[in-house]
């Protein structure tokens, strides 16, 4: 009695055993079946979503205010991402392709649902030309671009490499300086002694050597209503390298001598 009851223990826990095992390698198997079925869904609607036919790109938005850019070039670049599949446009390598457009400061690209590429672009700014070829923008950086029509116009900076953030702000300096009696620069130049020359844009040049330039402006603008401003037809230049006067360098064809000052310094 006692062995028939130990057999149908036995026999009921294998039993309990085998039950467990069908049971978890049912769930297993439906597990690994939702599994392959959730992947073959995701792979099928990858392939569909990411197929040329599916989600083209359509619209094109560029923001900006723009006065010196080739905008049909911006156009023609971006021409070519319309009918392409929305999701795969290469934002990153577009970033770079409209970054290298001549005159494109700063640009941001972003998506936007279901057809859509919005482009924010600003402008260069420039200040002036760099005698040397490319052109200075407002925060004294080089840039390279073009010399279109309205490019042409701008003042000139000249000086050694690498001086270019160096000119950009004495030039601005000058500039607020020289609007006091309505003048205004139209080339700065710099050797590579850092010996100063000012083009204004009447046509007169100031000569303001190596020390003291801002002292040597100084002055000159309290002599320019005085002196200069009434011959101004006949003068050529100004020479400020003196310790407390000036010469004057009098046009071609002028009988008038030159005025000098004292002791000239560098």
């Amino acid at each position: 009695m006692n062995r028939r009851t130990r057999k149908n223990k036995l026999q009921e826990e294998l039993q309990k055993e085998l039950q467990e095992r069908s049971r978890k390698w049912m769930r297993v198997t439906l597990l690994s079946i939702v599994i392959l079925v959730g992947v073959a869904i995701t792979s099928l609607a990858y392939i569909k979503l990411t197929d040329e036919n599916t989600l083209p790109l359509r619209v094109v938005k560029i923001d900006g205010d723009f006065y010196y850019l080739d905008t049909q070039q911006l156009k023609t670049l971006l021409s070519q991402q319309l009918n392409k599949n929305y999701l795969l446009v290469d934002i990153e390598g577009l970033y770079k392709q409209v970054k290298a457009v001549p005159w494109v400061d700063h640009v941001s690209i972003r998506r936007k649902w279901p057809d859509t590429l919005m482009l924010e672009i600003q402008e260069q700014q420039p200040l002036a030309r760099w005698s040397k070829g490319g052109l200075v923008n407002q925060r004294g950086e080089w840039f390279a671009a073009a010399f279109n029509h309205a490019a042409e116009s701008l003042p000139e900076l000249d000086g050694p490499d690498g001086t270019a953030a160096m000119l950009s702000g004495e030039f601005i300096y000058i500039n607020s300086i020289l609007k006091q009696t309505g003048l205004q620069a139209s080339r700065l130049s710099m050797t590579h002694r850092r010996s100063w020359k000012l083009d204004l844009g009447n046509g007169l040049s100031l000569q303001l050597g190596r020390m003291d330039m801002h002292a040597r402006l100084q002055r000159f603008m309290k002599i320019y209503q005085q002196i200069v401003a009434n011959q101004l037809e006949k003068i050529e230049s100004v020479d400020m390298r003196y310790t407390n006067g000036f010469a004057v360098r009098w046009k071609p064809g002028s009988e008038i001598e030159n005025n000098k000052g004292d002791h000239k310094d560098a």
